[in-house]
């Protein structure tokens, strides 16, 4: 009687290793969609807006005025550096110097704005990241992600409600992070050596006209 081989033995050229499970796993793609339906997109959900003041959210679609974006962006920028700067109101110019190398001579607003986008509305994400790299008092960082979104299977005959069953696809997410820069007050140093020269034997203190209490004051209250 002949021996009978053992059936155990895997299949030629077929791998059964738990790293080829688990990306074949992650390879399924969706069934077919049953006859007479149809897929019926539910809107993207969306973060919470941070608590702290200090950060915002400013969702971004394809239809989106790109001017409109970049004002919402500065005016968060604006809206946490003047909330840090600290008021200059009463003091003469060599107080708000001191108070400039108190505070190591940089100021920056700690707020950011963050932009998000999908699909379509990823490139004017970029355009407006590219925007703000332009400018000297900004730093942009960008990170990419993938967010799940709710699909819903309908039948065509049903155009409003939820369907019986529903579906999470993937997209791809840009997120783009603005904040301000520390700018070093150099042009108030300067100010300063300027209008005030020290004293030395036979010199003049020079004041070109102009009262550093009254006209330059103003100008470092600027910033």
């Amino acid at each position: 009687m002949a021996p009978t081989r053992s059936t155990t033995q895997g299949q030629a050229g077929r791998d059964d290793s738990p790293s080829t499970r688990q990306s074949s796993s992650t390879m399924n793609k969706l069934p077919r969609l049953p006859e007479g339906s149809k897929i019926q997109k539910r809107a993207l959900p969306r973060r919470q807006q941070p608590n702290s003041s200090k950060s915002q959210l400013i969702y971004v679609s394809a239809s989106t005025p790109f001017m409109s974006a970049v004002s919402r962006v500065r005016k968060q920028l604006d809206k946490s550096l003047k909330g840090n700067a600290p008021s200059t109101r009463g003091m003469n110019l060599n107080q708000r110097i001191d108070l400039l190398h108190r505070d190591n001579g940089t100021k920056g607003g700690n707020g950011e704005a963050i932009v998000l986008g999908t699909g379509r509305a990823i490139e004017k994400v970029l355009s407006i990241a590219a925007w703000f790299t332009e400018q000297s008092d900004c730093e942009v960082e960008v990170r990419t992600k993938t967010v799940g979104t709710v699909d819903d299977v309908v039948l065509e005959e049903e155009d409003e409600g939820f369907g019986e069953e529903s579906r999470v696809r993937k997209i791809s997410c840009l997120e783009v992070t603005m904040r301000l820069r520390l700018m070093k007050f150099k042009s108030a140093l300067g100010l300063q050596r300027r209008y005030e020269e020290p004293d030395r034997p036979g010199s003049e203190v020079k004041h070109h006209g102009l009262r550093p209490d009254s006209q330059i004051s103003p100008v470092i209250g600027h910033f």
